[in-house]
């Protein structure tokens, strides 16, 4: 008899943790809905959506396919997307965030300290944390040089458009920022980049210029007026970055969204990932905090509400990328979303914006629901 009790006592305590589990499983229709409505509409082909905390992966999910022809290729977790300018915050930051983790340098020393040949057309001015803000008086953009030398002197010796310390957007203070790096370490990024995080954290579908062998599994970003037809694939698409050879600090870096995700996790656990410290908690606060206007040290702040949604915290800090990418990390709410698309494909003529905000406060929604 005794043993009978204690049987259906075990029973019922399986039963009563099977559903509890039950319930806190969450329930990403809503948000899957969203994803699989946008591929119908062909605001983009494919797509992969990750969201996560500092030490967990809430959902993981490929939507779609690499083109829109009958037979394209099924878009996996593992599906490599062109960053774009997803390259400024996880992969020219985070060289800029371990150059001053390492004494090697100051965000508030000029330029020129680190690039002499920065000197001109009055840039002295210009400190190292402007190029990281945004509010460096640099233009937005410039057209591509024939070779990466010429394209590299021609930002070297551009005019600026504006005083230091007003925003203005632009992709030449990262290309500026990765001539830093290079010249405090003596290497060009992409080699110090994959010397300091994606070797060691074991990211090997995270590279600027993806191999051959590699290039078929990166979703293409340019296309015929079919859609179905592939024009570029496994190159950035970026002019700028293009010219300069994929290896940029504005664009170029590709990857996944589960690599993506230790980025992600390092940033939320205050420089530290898989028990192995990368960044001091000191050096990251500016990266991860708003230091002038909506900006952080290479993000932006989610007070402005973009491609946020509305239902982050105004802290929360992202970032989105031209050809459809795009991340948002919550340290309030300690949560992540990784919304990766080649919405670009095939001749760049649809906007994500309105599908992010949908994703994303879908997202926050689920995860938050009691």
């Amino acid at each position: 008899m005794e043993l009978r009790i204690t049987m259906k006592k075990m029973f019922l305590f399986v039963i009563s943790i099977v559903i509890i589990n039950s319930c806190s499983i969450k329930n990403f229709d809503t948000v899957d809905q969203i994803i699989t409505s946008a591929i119908s509409e062909h605001i983009f082909p494919g797509a992969v959506l990750l969201v996560g905390t500092a030490d967990d992966i809430i959902y993981e999910k490929a939507y779609g396919h690499f083109t829109y022809a009958d037979d394209a290729q099924t878009v996996t977790t593992n599906s490599i997307f062109d960053m774009a300018s997803l390259t400024k915050v996880f992969a020219t930051s985070m060289c800029m965030m371990k150059c001053i983790d390492s004494g090697l340098v100051d965000p508030e020393a000029p330029v020129i300290d680190y690039l002499p040949e920065f000197n001109n057309q009055g840039k002295k001015v210009i400190k190292v944390k402007h190029l990281l803000m945004h509010n460096s008086g640099l233009p937005a953009y410039t057209k591509a040089g024939k070779s990466r030398r010429e394209t590299l002197n021609k930002i070297m010796n551009i005019e600026m458009t504006q005083s230091p310390e007003t925003y203005k957007y632009s992709c030449l203070n990262f290309i500026t920022l990765m001539r830093v790096v290079e010249s405090v370490t003596g290497k060009m990024m992409w080699k110090f980049y994959r010397e300091i995080y994606t070797d060691p954290m074991g990211l090997d579908r995270t590279m600027f210029s993806p191999p051959e062998n590699l290039q078929t599994e990166c979703l293409p970003t340019i296309g015929d007026s079919s859609g179905t037809h592939v024009i570029l694939q496994g190159k950035v698409h970026d002019p700028l970055a293009l010219s300069l050879e994929g290896y940029s600090g504005n664009a170029g870096l590709f990857s996944t969204a589960p690599e993506l995700a230790a980025f992600c996790q390092l940033i939320l656990n205050d420089g530290i990932y898989n028990n192995k410290p990368y960044i001091r908690e000191e050096t990251l606060i500016p990266f991860t905090t708003l230091q002038s206007g909506t900006r952080t040290y290479g993000w932006g702040v989610n007070n402005y509400k973009s491609s946020a949604g509305i239902s982050m915290s105004e802290t929360a800090i992202g970032h989105t990328g031209y050809t459809g990418t795009c991340v948002w990390i919550d340290r309030e709410k300690d949560i992540f979303i990784i919304f990766l698309t080649n919405r670009v494909f095939p001749m760049d003529k649809k906007s994500v914006t309105p599908v992010r905000k949908a994703v994303n406060d879908a997202v926050v929604e689920t995860v938050l629901r009691k």
